[in-house]
């Protein structure tokens, strides 16, 4: 896209925000990418490079909590390419441009595909991590969830029990695993931001994972303009009202800058 071309989508961007009184953004791997979080599948994905995780993950842990928290503890005392790059990776221009659209009123939801809790260390406050979180835990009884530091985890009492005590339920990592299904308070919040969208914007993600891919296809059905932002065309590309092609971060810093301008100019 040429920079004169790049420049008036952008603008039109903005145009549509300072229009929306609910916007809602859909975020994936490619928003971390710039982070140093390599991505799961594609070329040099983790993944690609390691082959994928076994599509039975929640039914083995189910099958066993307390073995599948064993090897759990086993691999952390082992170096990971991914987990080394969780520990290290920092907020991006990315992450923090949308965490300056949500104080500027601009943004009222974020949800996100990825587990790397940037867009909760950039600022972001309404929040839904879709795929849970691998800087926390949750009981799969009740759903209550915890910061990793919260919870004691003792070789010798595998699995971790709930803490509150009228539950009991099993303690697992917050990522949701395959075959898991999503929290339904994830789902619940998902759809009623998005039921309540007036703009929808997704960025760095190929929409092609489901349930998350669902949310902007709703929102377009019932008449919402979408922005994409992405290097690449997406499987929504061509519902898209405004496309912006490029990395997330260099453009959501580029349309935060447009919002605020445009803000400035109708302030006088």
């Amino acid at each position: 896209m040429a920079a004169a071309d790049l420049g008036a989508e952008i603008a039109r961007a903005a145009g549509l925000i300072a229009e929306s009184s609910h916007h809602v953004v859909l975020t994936g791997a490619g928003v971390s990418k710039e982070s140093g979080i390599p991505t799961f599948r594609g070329p040099g994905g983790l993944w690609t490079k390691l082959g994928e995780p076994s599509m039975d993950g929640y039914k083995i842990f189910m099958s066993d909590p307390a073995e599948w928290w064993r090897e759990r503890l086993e691999r952390e005392a082992q170096p990971d390419e991914f987990r080394h790059a969780l520990d290290a990776a920092e907020p991006n221009a990315g992450h923090l441009a949308l965490a300056e659209l949500e104080r500027m009123g601009a943004v009222r939801h974020v949800i996100t595909q990825n587990v790397d809790d940037l867009h909760r260390r950039a600022g972001t406050l309404s929040l839904t991590e879709i795929h849970g979180n691998t800087r926390w835990m949750r009981c799969v009884g009740c759903h209550s969830r915890w910061p990793n530091a919260e919870i004691v985890v003792d070789p010798e009492a595998l699995p971790p029990r709930c803490p509150d005590g009228r539950c009991g339920g099993v303690v697992k990592g917050d990522g949701v695993m395959f075959g898991e299904p999503i929290p339904p308070y994830a789902l619940e919040r998902c759809s009623a931001e998005t039921l309540e969208a007036d703009l929808f914007t997704i960025a760095g993600t190929t929409a092609q994972v489901y349930p998350a891919a669902g949310f902007p296809q709703l929102a377009v059905q019932r008449g919402v303009p979408l922005i994409e932002i992405d290097p690449d065309p997406t499987a929504l590309t061509a519902l898209a009202a405004v496309v912006l092609r490029g990395p997330a971060g260099e453009l959501l810093p580029r349309l935060a800058e447009a919002v605020r301008e445009r803000r400035a100019a109708a302030a006088g």
